[in-house]
């Protein structure tokens, strides 16, 4: 116990005489861990990958190093080959953020050169390789399964309109834009893959449409698309109806059949005009009006007095591709009508169709009956429609209409009222109502008043049945003035008839494809000579 004590005490006395030693011992410590410091190698990483290939264009490369640094020489050493702009933020002395303007699919190499140390010795230079993605892009758009194609004419009016993308999207920041619009993305279903965007839609008739998935649009890795994707196209021509969805067989293709109008005994009341969806007035020959009526939908009374084709049925047939029944014809109107084959039958053939009726006095008797028109239609195969058919809707007023409650056509000796109550208009012909058999005055939800150039076809083969006569000749192609009557009101209207395969249509002062109301559309032909 002595010695450990006596021990202790001469440790203590030694360390006491020596006491100078401890502050050389800190200073060495203290100046080891300072070179140490000063010396010691620069690191550096980096936020992309060396080699990546899928870097998303809108991201920042962060640069991280492992000590405090020289803030001046890591930004003046900063380089992106190929050059592009960027911007940059200092988080701390250790960590810098550059954002540059990436482009997609494209390789880039990022240098730091000479970045040095806050202090110490020593700098690094330090390089990256990497290549954006492909940015994301539309790949292509249907409509109702089929291909639909910048420019695309005669597209139908209702179905589903599918967009496709290169990429998965985010759908939150994909707007799909529709006519100017974007469409609610509540009625958008995208699939699983993020690829798809699909969106039940109905278009308006005979107008251009434009579709739009803006530059804005962002994939799930929010990387942009590069610029605007537009597409144009045009939707079909749609024809008025009396709002029945009863097509005449598959293809829907309608009955065309001449209706006589004359004032001649025992010709009216005709019968079968109240349920059509279409009736052309013109003047035939001799200031006598005809009519020709049009039915989409099948019909049920008998129809009639039926009397021969004119000229302007074959440019019908052209436009809305029926079946045409008449009662006559001279071979050169049959002729042309002919170009159109296995569409024109004449009571002459004596098929089942057409019979004369006793309560009638001849040649105005020749009565049409609807079951064995509706069969034979039905049953020919004709070829699918071009253009689409209304279904019944709620009544839309007519753009800018002024109040017309009483329309007056001298040409055709008729006049019609507006009947506040049915909202329709009545028809009044030659100072009397103009009746149908069974339903009673003639009532017309839409009225037309067309004005086309015509003149009398002095062609020697079109001459009436003595020979003694011609008929007149309507042009309904092209374009021209119209007055279109509706719930009361008028509007002055633009045909356009460009296309003799398909359907005129009716535009607003605005250039709009005007809508007609449901139910029946009569439509006054008056030509430039009358």
């Amino acid at each position: 116990m002595r010695q450990t004590m006596a021990r202790k005490r001469g440790l203590t006395a030694t360390l006491k005489r020596r006491w100078w030693i401890f502050p050389i011992v800190l200073t060495l410590v203290a100046a080891a861990l300072v070179l140490r410091a000063l010396s010691a190698p620069l690191a550096v990483s980096a936020s992309v990958t060396d080699g990546d290939h899928t870097v998303v264009r809108s991201s920042s490369v962060a640069l991280t190093f492992n000590q405090d640094m020289d803030v001046a020489s890591v930004t003046k050493g900063f380089r992106i080959i190929p050059s592009v702009p960027y911007t940059m933020v200092v988080k701390s002395p250790r960590a810098f953020e550059f954002r540059p303007q990436l482009e997609p699919d494209t390789a880039y190499k990022v240098q730091v050169i000479g970045a040095r140390k806050g202090v110490g010795f020593g700098s690094e230079n330090y390089s990256v390789a990497f290549r954006t993605e492909p940015a994301p892009k539309v790949t292509g758009a249907t409509f109702n399964d089929g291909p639909l194609a910048d420019g695309q004419q005669a597209v139908a009016l209702r179905g589903k309109l599918k967009v496709a993308f290169s990429q998965p999207m985010d759908p939150a920041r994909t707007p799909i834009v529709l006519d100017g619009a974007a469409v609610d993305a509540k009625s958008i279903t995208w699939d699983a893959t993020g690829q798809s965007a699909t969106l039940a839609v109905t278009l308006t008739h005979s107008r251009t449409h434009t579709l739009l998935v803006p530059k804005t649009a962002t994939n799930r890795k929010q990387d942009l698309v590069v610029a605007n994707w537009t597409l144009g196209f045009t939707t079909v021509v749609q024809v008025p109806s009396a709002g029945s969805t009863a097509r005449i067989g598959a293809s829907g293709a309608p009955i065309i059949i001449q209706i006589e109008n004359s004032s001649q005994p025992t010709v009216r009341p005709q019968t079968g005009m109240q349920q059509a969806d279409m009736i052309y007035e013109y003047i035939s020959e001799f200031g006598i009006p005809r009519l020709s009526a049009i039915y989409w939908h099948v019909p049920t009374s008998l129809i009639g007095p039926v009397r021969s084709c004119r000229l302007i049925t074959v440019q019908l047939e052209q436009m809305y591709r029926g079946m045409i029944f008449c009662s006559g014809a001279n071979d050169y109107v049959l002729g042309q009508v002919w170009k159109w084959p296995n569409v024109v039958y004449d009571y002459a053939y004596m098929y089942p169709f057409m019979y004369r009726a006793s309560d009638r006095y001849a040649p105005h008797n020749v009565i049409a009956r609807p079951d064995q028109l509706t069969a034979k239609v039905a049953g020919s195969a004709l070829p699918a429609l071009n253009y689409d058919i209304a279904p019944a809707h709620p009544d839309v007023p007519l753009p800018g209409a002024t109040p017309a409650t009483s329309v007056s056509i001298p040409q055709h000796g008729a006049v019609w009222r507006y009947d506040a109550n049915s909202h329709e208009y009545l028809k009044w012909q030659d100072g009397a109502p103009f009746t149908n058999v069974g339903t009673g005055q003639v009532h017309a939800k839409n009225l037309i008043i067309e004005h086309v150039q015509s003149r009398l076809d002095l062609n020697p083969a079109n001459t009436g049945v003595h020979h003694t006569y011609n008929t007149e000749y309507y042009e309904l192609a092209g374009e021209g003035t119209a007055d279109i009557y509706s719930d009361g009101g008028v509007i002055h209207a633009t045909w356009k008839h460009p296309n003799r395969d398909l359907p005129v249509v009716y535009y607003d002062a605005s250039g709009n494809p005007v809508d007609l109301n449901t139910g029946l559309t009569w439509v006054h032909v008056i030509g430039s000579d009358q």
